[in-house]
């Protein structure tokens, strides 16, 4: 979820720092001023139950918990979308949220789909193959990475196509890191991704 409007139309770093006091160790906000129904010291934000996002309310408009943060941190909005590094979204601690994703690097992060047929990230069982078929969306495209009689080398040359598309640190992986190190992508795949 994104705050689709641009900053001319956000709330000030000066606004939001006179109503908000920001805690970067605990990730909670807390209101410096009386409002309507909170007082002063009060913890400022709603958990929203579908998204998993905390709301906060500034000057009637509704603004993303991580990205006041992002304000609070840097005296800036951010110009991309401000990732949770342990996919929590309401974990809003600034060591969570401190680097900012792009939309590529934000769909790496995303979490195992519980309707995967092998168990495993970017792969699948292919019928006329008879093969595990590994593959990884990236920038908006699939990229073939291959077919495999073995599943487990299947879920770890995902894993190596993952690191270099989006970096271990935005990456969803079906092994811990180390373990697809020694795995090599076929210069096709390489070239592809590398154009894209």
């Amino acid at each position: 979820m994104t705050e689709t409007r641009p900053d001319s139309e956000c709330a000030s770093f000066e606004r939001v720092n006179s109503l908000l006091r920001y805690d970067p160790e605990s990730g909670l906000f807390y209101w410096r001023v009386h409002r309507r129904s909170v007082r002063a010291g009060s913890e400022a934000g709603t958990l929203l139950r579908k998204s998993g996002y905390i709301r906060v309310r500034i000057d009637g408009e509704q603004y993303q918990a991580h990205r006041v943060a992002h304000l609070l941190m840097t005296g800036r909005w951010p110009e991309r979308d401000p990732e949770h590094g342990n996919r929590i979204r309401h974990d809003n601690r600034w060591s969570n949220i401190c680097d900012v994703a792009t939309r590529s690097e934000n769909s790496g992060n995303q979490g195992f789909r519980e309707d995967s047929s092998s168990g495993l990230r970017g792969v699948s069982w292919h019928i006329g193959a008879g093969k595990w078929l590994a593959k990884i969306m990236f920038n908006g495209r699939a990229v073939h990475l291959g077919y495999f009689t073995d599943l487990r080398l299947a879920g770890l040359t995902y894993d190596v196509a993952a690191k270099l598309a989006w970096g271990e640190r935005f990456s969803c992986l079906n092994f811990s890191s180390g373990e697809s190190d020694n795995i090599v992508l076929s210069e096709r795949v390489l070239r592809v991704m590398g154009e894209m």
